[in-house]
C-alpha cells in the first residue's frame, strides 16, 4: 500500500515536470517566433543650449550677489537650481523605438531620466512608410489636413522615414529615423506598407 502510494506520488510527480517543461518550451518558442527589434536616436541639440546655460549662469551670479545683501536672493538662487534641473532636461532629447511582432512603440526620453510613451503604432493599420526623401510624402507640404509629428534626430542629413497614419484625431505622419534592423522586422511584418530605400546610412 506504502509502495504503491509512493509510485502515485512519483508518477504524478514526473508528469507534472514534463507540464511544466512543455509550458517553459513553448513559451520560449513563442518568444522566439516574436518579430523584435529596437533603436535609440538623439535629438540633436537646440540652438538655445548655449543661451539657456548662459542665463543659468547669470541667475546664479545674481542670486549669490543678492543674497549677500538680502535674504530675498536665497529664491533666487532655488529658482536658478530649479531652472537648471528642470530646463537641461528639454534639451538633451532622445528617441526609442522598440517594435514587437506588429507594435512600434515610440519612446521620448530626457536626459536619460524620465521617459514618456509617446505613441504606439499598430504596422498592420498604417497607410504606407516609406522614406521622408521620396515622393512619398510630397503631398504634406503646405498640406494643412496633415500633421507631421518629428520622432526623428532632426538633423538635416538624417536617414528619416515617414509613416501615415489616421485615427479618430486626423491624419497623421510620423518622422522617424530606423536603422537597418528595424527596417527590416518592420518590413517582414507589412511586406506591401513598408517601402525601404537601398541606401540604408544608419549603423546597427
Amino acid at each position: 500500500m506504502k509502495k504503491g502510494l509512493l509510485k502515485s506520488i512519483k508518477v504524478i510527480y514526473n508528469n507534472l515536470n514534463i507540464f511544466h517543461a512543455t509550458r517553459r518550451d513553448e513559451r520560449r518558442e513563442g518568444m522566439n517566433n516574436d518579430i523584435y527589434a529596437e533603436w535609440l536616436v538623439k535629438r540633436k541639440k537646440s540652438p538655445l543650449t548655449v543661451p539657456f546655460y548662459i542665463g543659468i549662469v547669470l541667475l546664479f551670479l545674481i542670486g549669490f550677489y543678492v543674497s549677500v545683501i538680502s535674504p530675498f536672493g536665497f529664491i533666487a538662487l532655488l529658482a536658478a537650481a530649479a531652472a537648471a534641473y528642470f530646463g537641461s532636461a528639454r534639451l538633451h532629447v532622445e528617441y526609442e523605438y522598440v517594435f514587437v511582432t506588429n507594435e512600434l512603440a515610440i519612446d521620448r526620453i530626457l536626459s536619460q531620466r524620465t521617459r514618456k510613451r509617446m505613441k504606439k503604432l499598430d504596422i498592420q493599420k498604417i497607410e504606407k512608410m516609406a522614406s521622408m526623401k521620396s515622393h512619398e510624402f510630397d503631398y504634406i507640404k503646405g498640406n494643412n489636413q496633415v500633421k507631421v509629428v518629428d520622432f526623428s534626430s532632426g538633423k538635416a542629413d538624417a536617414n528619416t522615414y515617414g509613416i501615415a497614419y489616421s485615427d479618430e484625431n486626423g491624419k497623421f505622419v510620423y518622422v522617424i529615423e530606423p536603422n537597418d534592423n528595424l527596417l527590416k522586422c518592420m518590413k517582414s511584418a507589412a511586406p506591401r506598407k513598408v517601402m525601404i530605400e537601398q541606401n540604408i546610412t544608419a549603423k546597427n
